[in-house]
């Protein structure tokens, strides 16, 4: 039986390694514990040619190697395999204790491999950097131009008797070399691993990967098959086929090369996954995303419907009947018309009508133009099938996104309903149905808000903390003994804001009624605490961490949204920095009595006011007092205080 692995976390060894050659009053100094075997191990790699000459010459010393290890009881040595770097550690047996039926199965002869990801001799490209986000664009565009000019050339413009160099062909073969470097790209570019969402940056495995997914689609994409009909024979493109006495075969071959351009529309296939790659630059939704993917996908089918009944128009053999827009051409230009005469414009026009009339359901109403021979009926059945499977992806795709952009005011909705039924069952007052009504609704910017406030939570920490930062920074800079840490304590700021919540609040509900539960940044609406009146942009319970909090109530006059920074959360965040709690504590004890003593002495003026305006005048005897004594002003700063509440 071979015994089972340990635990294969920790590449640094448990034990020194004890060397034999060691002088013996070195090796009885060394106790070994109790159970504890020296075992011998073999050397795992020999020196090379240059290691020995270095060695020999002693222009490098060499490690000296261990002979044995001391292995503790229930523990097992094992191979470490790093590259080029081979070690021996020592591992515990977590079954040990198990009986033999159970571990059996395990193999400790198995070294442990440590991966490492290799990059190879070229370097990659970082998925994150500006120029491969650059590129993917004009990917996507050259991708956008393929879609549509290649097919429409291939249909309208190409002749079968070879190939015209101008600039559009000029064009095609800078994009070729454009899709060409993109193959280096897709093969040099970190990807994400599935199924444990690790970002791979092994460059064999890169490779591995785009050999087996996009390779051969991208190399179809970019042979330039049109050219090999350079040096064929030509054709007069004028005469019609069955008036022609060349090669058939030939012709064949050269049609068949043309269709071959079409194969470019493959990559047409990554468009999609580009799109998402920029959905979050371009600040697009998910539902906008999915109209404008419908959108295109709409646009570009009827293109290439329309391109490929002008191919199903052409041919095959003299003997086959005229296709449509030969008729076309019959009907517009007279009976010995042919369809060379028909502009590549109006007869493109002509095939978006059929392609999109097709697409519709409803067919064409024009039989000028509708399929006569075996090959357009054919290709006629096939856009119709495509029409039946495009309709069910639409009314599919629709439903999705109507149901995922009104999700939230449908559930709202739903609930109201309830309400409403179960009100209607117990007969209540329509005025009770109103008053609920108007609470639901109102409460509906509450649920939104915290539903804001769970999706932050579902982060990561530190990503959480990076993206409250950018929201809720100001706010906490805005408190003056929080201020001075913000750019000294980073890890300070970004948990006070990963604290923040964001609350709303409909008119005249109550916010607080027991003093200030935390410190409130008021975002948008009016307050009012404590007989004052606050408007947007005003912060207010920056002392809720002292020991007595104020009774006092506050209460939303419109529509209000606030950030709230619970005093619980910020009493455990200052705990965490004795010093800064320290300054806080200190600052709100200084401005709570700065405020006693400005209040004390507002009120012992407006006493002393009141007290000149008697008749006889109230004056103060407070020099001529003893301690604990009161005078008359003293009692008018008293009934100052029970009169107006402070």
């Amino acid at each position: 039986m071979s015994r089972p692995p340990g635990k294969q976390l920790e590449l640094p060894m448990a034990n020194p390694p004890v060397s034999s050659k060691n002088s013996v009053k070195g090796s009885q100094a060394l106790t070994i514990p109790k159970g504890a075997t020296r075992q011998k191990i073999e050397r795992l790699r020999e020196p090379t040619l240059y290691e020995k000459v270095v060695f020999k010459l002693g222009v490098l010393i060499p490690e000296e190697d261990p002979e044995d290890m001391v292995v503790p009881l229930n523990h097992f040595l094992q191979q470490v395999h790093y590259d080029k770097v081979h070690r021996w550690r020592v591992v515990e047996n977590e079954f040990a204790g198990f009986p033999e039926y159970l571990t059996d199965h395990k193999d400790l002869d198995k070294p442990y491999v440590v991966f490492k990801e290799k990059e190879g001799i070229l370097p990659l490209f970082d998925s994150t950097s500006v120029f491969l986000r650059k590129w993917d664009m004009l990917s996507l565009v050259l991708l956008l131009f393929t879609a549509s000019v290649t097919p429409f050339e291939t249909a309208y413009v190409a002749s079968t008797n070879g190939i015209n160099i101008d600039v559009l062909f000029l064009i095609n073969r800078v994009v070729d070399l454009i899709f060409a470097f993109d193959m280096f790209i897709q093969a040099r570019t970190p990807y994400r691993d599935p199924n444990t969402g690790k970002i791979i940056r092994d460059g064999k495995s890169i490779l591995i990967r785009y050999l087996k997914t996009w390779f051969i689609i991208d190399l179809l994409s970019v042979i330039p098959f049109e050219l090999t009909a350079i040096n064929s024979s030509q054709q007069d493109p004028n005469i019609p086929i069955s008036k022609q006495k060349g090669n058939l075969t030939q012709l064949r071959l050269l049609r068949f090369l043309r269709l071959m351009r079409l194969l470019k529309l493959l990559r047409v296939l990554r468009a999609s996954r580009k799109l998402k790659q920029w959905r979050v630059y371009i600040d697009i939704r998910y539902t906008a995303l999915q109209l404008v993917k419908l959108s295109l996908i709409i646009i570009f089918i009827i293109h290439w419907i329309a391109c490929g009944y002008r191919l199903a128009n052409d041919q095959n053999d003299p003997s086959d009947p005229i296709g449509w827009l030969d008729r076309y051409a019959q009907y517009r230009y007279g009976s010995n018309a042919t369809a060379s005469q028909v502009d590549k414009w109006e007869a493109y026009i002509c095939g978006v009508y059929w392609s999109s009339a097709t697409l519709s359901l409803v067919g064409p109403a024009w039989s000028t133009i509708a399929p006569a021979s075996n090959r357009e009926l054919g290709y006629a059945f096939f856009a119709n099938f495509v029409a039946y499977i495009l309709a069910l992806y639409m009314i599919a795709t629709l439903s999705n996104v109507l149901m995922v952009a009104q999700k939230v005011e449908r559930e709202h909705d739903l609930r109201v309903d309830n309400y409403l039924e179960m009100f209607g069952r117990l007969k209540l007052d329509t005025r009770l149905k109103i008053k609920v009504h108007e609470y639901l609704s109102d409460h509906f910017a509450v649920a939104t808000n915290q539903a804001y406030t769970n999706l932050l939570n579902e982060l990561p920490a530190q990503l959480h903390g990076f993206i409250t930062m950018e929201m809720f920074v100001d706010f906490i800079s805005q408190v003056p003994y929080l201020e001075p840490f913000i750019s000294r304590e980073p890890l300070l700021a970004q948990e006070l804001c990963r604290h923040v919540e964001i609350r709303s609040y409909p008119p005249n509900a109550l916010v607080f009624d027991e003093g200030y539960e935390g410190i409130y940044y008021l975002k948008h609406g009016i307050m009012a605490i404590g007989g004052r009146v606050y408007p947007s942009g005003k912060i207010f319970g920056r002392t809720c961490l002292r020991t007595t909090n104020k009774l006092q109530e506050g209460r939303a006059l419109t529509n209000c949204t606030l950030h709230v920074l619970p005093r619980t959360a910020l009493q455990q965040c200052l705990s965490k920095h004795r010093k800064i709690e320290y300054y806080a504590k200190r600052w709100i004890w200084w401005q709570l009595t700065r405020r006693y003593i400005w209040t004390y002495t507002e009120l012992y003026y407006k006493a002393a006011k009141r007290g000149l305006e008697n008749n006889p005048p109230v004056f103060s005897e407070r020099p001529n007092l003893k301690d604990g004594e009161w005078d008359v002003l003293d009692e008018a700063v008293l009934e100052y205080i029970v009169e107006y509440g402070y």
